[in-house]
């Protein structure tokens, strides 16, 4: 079986993990939580264990032997990893923040990863049950419920534009914004501000601080074949288990990738 069609046929499977897991999800969301707090100090529910445990066991099952790495669990050393040609890399609840806050944004996040890259990468956000999906060489789809997938793809990007960010903007962004000049701000959490730019709502989001590869593998192929990038602020692509570290560089997620994005970084 050809890679392409191998890597579709597995976009049906993976939508139905997804959405049993969101059900999951949206089951805690409705109602009373109790909320604790890792060791890096950002918020864990029974949401997020409750999602870890049924996209584990799921993906073991839909490709038995690969290996999946989630936020939530330690990952193996790299000394095992390293060896690794092929896994999975979860985030079963991205935007806990927006998730206790309840205010809609997060999402699911699930990457296939070979030899360093994502070939396959599915987001979906529970609330309104909207899935994106891509696989490499297969294009960028969002898929509403109810409905078909659609082809999307990012947009040339206008005089004015539209950058998502957090809704309290660091000393950074705040540099970042003032070298772009005239734009306008949407405030977003979780991959959800990728998702935008994928299908054109939005041209631009630089991050500045830590992230894990989760964060970003599923939404770095959803990019790369909506026509945009996700990289980091040397303009390099993103690569995944390659290092000790699963923490990322900071990164850059454009549109348009014939903008000189990298200008308007602070030094």
């Amino acid at each position: 079986m050809a890679a392409g069609a191998h890597l579709h046929g597995l976009l049906a499977p993976l939508k139905t993990l997804a959405r049993t897991t969101s059900e999951a999800i949206l089951a805690v969301y409705r109602q009373d939580f109790q909320v604790t707090t890792k060791a890096d100090r950002s918020p864990l529910t029974m949401a997020d264990m409750t999602a870890h445990h049924l996209l584990l066991d799921g993906l073991q099952r839909l490709l038995p032997g690969v290996p999946v790495i989630s936020e939530e669990a330690p990952a193996p050393p790299f000394s095992e990893r390293r060896h690794w040609l092929r896994l999975w890399l979860v985030d079963p609840l991205d935007g806990t923040k927006g998730f206790v806050r309840r205010n809609g944004e997060f999402c699911i996040s699930i990457a296939l990863i070979e030899a360093g890259l994502p070939v396959l990468g599915l987001i979906l956000e529970p609330v309104t049950g909207i899935i994106y999906h891509a696989h490499r060489g297969g294009g960028a789809h969002r898929e509403d419920p109810g409905q078909p997938p659609r082809r999307i793809h990012t947009r040339p990007c206008p005089s004015r534009p539209v950058v998502a960010g957090s809704r309290h903007p660091g000393e950074r962004l705040r540099r970042f914004l003032a070298a772009l000049g005239p734009h306008d701000y949407l405030s977003k959490h979780s991959a959800l501000k990728s998702c935008l730019v994928a299908e054109g709502r939005v041209d631009v989001h630089v991050r500045f601080g830590k992230t894990g590869e989760w964060d970003t593998a599923a939404a770095q192929i959803l990019l790369e074949e909506a026509g945009g990038g996700l990289t980091d602020h040397k303009m390099l692509q993103l690569r995944y288990n390659t290092r000790e570290s699963l923490i990322n560089p900071e990164f850059l997620v454009f549109g348009d990738p014939g903008r000189d994005w990298h200008r308007y970084l602070p030094a």
